[in-house]
């Protein structure tokens, strides 16, 4: 009887699920998982005989299940309790924040970065102040013993030890804490890095930020590391801020040949609402501030930490432009870089690029 009871169930569970699947919408991305769902799949003689179309249909039925989120949460839930799991696809949780999981230095990427550092200095570089930033993450900042690090005074110590000597290190350690992080997102929120610009700019001979800026908020933003693994966390909200200055700065891309706004703001509906900033991962972009007459260029090696960080140095400079060398080789830079050899010149990377730099051409 009991058999019975489970197999009665399964069965109405099934026929349940098939119904619903055939009178609701089919969603068109998964904000959690930060991907597109799997369309119905169209039928055809050939898909039936080499079985592509019940391969594709499992992928669709098991995309667009109603309740899917829910029941993700369920079982993620239900293996912490049960199996006391608190790792899962090398996202760690704790007190509501999700960690990424790294503790081997790769020596060989930052010996690779520093290449592609020491290539550029050598080619392009002349009479520029140049400057390095390295950004940690946000486990350099958890303290939990149970929890392995990577060894983060080993990064530094290759870094500083490889970086041609005519550079300044800004050491923006002690400007950040955990909350300077999104919980579930790898990235910084902006409204929480106003002591890291004004560090950067005072540095680099600047007077500290003096815009006023409103705040602008967007919700729910589920980052990078929330679609790794199963959690009942509730999303992080995005924080962007604005002034005058930034509103009227024109922002050009290279790749799409004509200007755009700092903040795309249609871009938080993107699978990945981080692409507010300056529209997202570009390879090459200049920020032109006409508000600032001084003709002062400041050129940004960076990676997506950068795009939050320029609107915020925008007020210091004529123009800001922006280098992402995951995009483009540093071979190519002669022929967008018009260098004068007064510009300032900064290096900002976080700890993600610096141990994984293979991306960087």
């Amino acid at each position: 009887m009991k058999n019975r009871i489970i197999t009665l169930t399964f069965i109405f569970f099934l026929l349940t699920s098939f119904l619903l699947c055939q009178i609701k919408k089919d969603d068109l991305i998964s904000e959690k998982e930060r991907r597109r769902l799997a369309s119905k799949p169209k039928i055809s003689i050939t898909s039936l005989l080499n079985g592509n179309y019940f391969n594709k249909l499992d992928t669709y039925v098991t995309d667009q299940i109603p309740f899917r989120d829910e029941f993700k949460t369920i079982k993620g839930n239900t293996l912490k309790k049960t199996m006391f799991m608190k790792e899962n696809n090398g996202i760690y949780e704790k007190d509501n924040i999700l960690y990424q999981i790294d503790t081997k230095v790769n020596v060989k990427s930052i010996r690779h970065l520093l290449d592609k550092i020491n290539y550029i200095d050598k080619t392009y570089l002349t009479s520029q102040n140049k400057y390095f930033v390295y950004i940690p993450d946000k486990n350099y900042y958890l303290n939990d013993e149970k929890i392995p690090k990577i060894e983060y005074n080993t990064i530094e110590g290759n870094l500083r030890n490889g970086l041609p000597s005519n550079y300044k290190w800004i050491d923006i350690k002690n400007n950040l804490d955990l909350s300077s992080y999104y919980r579930t997102d790898i990235h910084w929120s902006q409204d929480k890095i106003i002591r890291v610009a004004n560090n950067i700019c005072e540095n680099m001979g600047l007077s500290k930020l003096e815009s006023y800026y409103t705040s602008k908020e967007y919700y729910p933003f589920y980052g990078a590391l929330y679609s790794k693994t199963v959690t009942s966390i509730k999303p992080d909200k995005i924080t962007y801020l604005d002034s005058d200055i930034i509103r009227n700065t024109k922002v050009y891309n290279y790749e799409k040949k004509g200007y755009e706004k700092v903040y795309k703001e249609s871009n938080l509906n993107n699978i990945d609402s981080y692409d507010i900033y300056l529209s997202g991962a570009t390879a090459l972009l200049t920020l032109e501030n006409s508000s600032n007459t001084s003709g002062k260029e400041l050129i940004m090696f960076r990676d997506s930490f950068g795009s939050s960080l320029a609107p915020l140095l925008i007020e210091k400079y004529s123009k800001i432009t922006m280098v992402d060398l995951r995009y483009i080789g540093s071979k190519y830079l002669e022929s967008v870089l018009n260098l004068s050899g007064n510009e300032d010149v900064l290096f900002i990377y976080s700890n993600v690029i610096i141990n994984n730099s293979f991306t960087l051409k």
